[in-house]
């Protein structure tokens, strides 16, 4: 008879729910950590409703052995969505009743599409849990499997992931994502000042800031603009940021900023054959236009090119270079010029390849100096050679003094990684043996 009873008293509990759903306006908004605008339900609070969300609760407690224990009252104030992500985040929890959806339209899943979290497969303390079969959210805690959860209108809960009354079949979990720095683009200059943002506009989170470099900082740690001054030298500048929530939960970036020159990774070379084709790597007896490509955003002039010293230099034109190699392909090419904040300095240094010419196919290497890692590719010199995948092929690193560095025989395909951490800074030189043909290049380590 107590089943039957507990049964029939939550029968009319969920037709209440209902009738409630039907009736309750939409009275309210509130916004997600970014900004989006998120709809939240009045309450219906009554005492006779909430003493019996009390008795209900406590007897689901007995009936399924849950190792629940109560953290807060009955209520229909909030519910389990607005918990997990509004209320632990400094919300208030007076008539925020969060629904999954509102008219047929998404609404707690704005939290994580475009905003402030993103999916994870490690479950750490204080990330949220979505209960993706049964339409319920959740709180990690310091113990694993322990979550803490608003079970609807009944009370809030701490209990393992599936003692509850919703189903745990399928579970997302939920972190911050590395936060943006914005307006972190461009060449900042000596003395010149910069103001970064974050994405993040919820009050009450922590944003703490940090500079480094040839960066300093002005104004702003721990509010979400940051404004920071390039110093007299030229290179790089790093601003870091670590965003923190009220519950907890904590996520970092960072960036690099070209200080009163642009970054070595927004300006690139190109290289041309005398009559315009673009080729990846040099042959020997073989002119060249080298142009050096720049990204950034700062304007250069004054271009100073040095080549290596067994080349001939035919002309130079603004950000171009004509070379002969004569017997010597391949090799370091460095370029000064004077920058967007009228600094005249270095502002690129890179390693062209030399390959085997005159055969069907060629090697390159890049990126070209490498400091972690470099791919070797094979290609066909001409249209008319079809690359064999199937063709095992080898190849031999040797060193400065030419000691065998490494060797990898049986490989298959056009590319190969080369793992170069820890090696020492300097040039090694790389040779393949693809079907009868030796090709060869160097490989520059910094």
């Amino acid at each position: 008879m107590k089943t039957n009873n507990y049964i029939f008293r939550n029968l009319i509990f969920i037709l209440f729910l209902l009738l409630t759903a039907i009736t309750a306006n939409s009275q309210g908004t509130i916004q997600t950590p970014m900004g989006q605008t998120v709809s939240v339900r009045n309450n219906w609070d009554t005492a006779p409703l909430i003493a019996a969300w009390e008795s209900a609760a406590a007897q689901w407690i007995i009936d399924h052995t849950s190792d629940a224990q109560k953290k807060g009252p009955a209520t229909s104030h909030y519910n389990c969505h607005s918990y997990a992500w509004n209320v632990v985040e400094g919300g208030s929890s007076s008539d925020k009743w969060l629904d999954q959806l509102v008219d047929g339209n998404s609404n707690l899943s704005k939290y994580w599409t475009n905003d402030a979290y993103t999916s994870t497969q490690y479950a750490a303390d204080h990330e949220k849990v979505f209960y993706g079969a049964d339409d319920h959210s959740a709180v990690t805690t310091a113990t694993t499997g322990k979550v803490w959860s608003k079970w609807g209108w009944w009370g809030l809960y701490e209990h393992s992931t599936a003692q509850c009354p919703f189903s745990s079949a399928s579970l997302t979990y939920y972190t911050l994502k590395s936060p943006s720095i914005n307006n972190a683009t461009g060449v900042v200059c000596t003395s010149s000042q910069r103001t970064v943002n974050n994405g993040f506009t919820a009050s009450g989170w922590g944003y703490d800031w940090n500079a480094a470099g040839y960066l300093t900082q002005v104004s702003g740690d721990w509010t979400p603009n940051y404004t920071v001054s390039g110093t007299s030298g030229n290179g790089y500048g790093y601003v870091y940021l670590t965003v923190s929530s009220p519950s907890g939960m904590s996520a970092s970036s960072q960036i690099s900023v070209g200080v009163n020159m642009p970054k070595s990774e927004d300006l690139s070379y190109s290289l041309f054959t005398s009559d315009g084709t673009p080729v990846s790597y040099m042959c020997a007896n073989t002119h060249y236009h080298i142009f050096l490509n720049n990204s950034s955003g700062c304007s250069l002039s004054n271009y100073t090119w040095s080549v290596p010293a067994a080349w001939s230099i035919n002309y130079t034109s603004a950000n171009m270079i004509s070379v002969y190699t004569n017997s010597s392909p391949g090799g370091m090419v460095e370029v000064n010029a004077t920058t967007c904040c009228s600094v005249y300095t270095k502002v690129k240094t890179d390693y062209l390849a030399s390959g085997y010419c005159g055969g069907s196919y060629a090697m390159s290497l890049s990126p070209n100096p490498s400091n972690g890692e470099a791919t070797l590719a094979i290609e066909t010199t001409s249209e008319d050679v079809v690359f064999d995948e199937n063709a095992e092929w080898e190849v031999e690193i040797f060193d400065q003094v030419q000691g065998l560095k490494e060797q990898t025989t049986k490989l298959k395909g056009k590319e190969l990684k080369i793992k170069t951490t820890g090696w020492k800074t300097g040039i090694y030189f790389v040779r393949v043996k693809y079907k009868d043909e030796y090709l060869q290049g160097k490989l520059v380590v910094n």
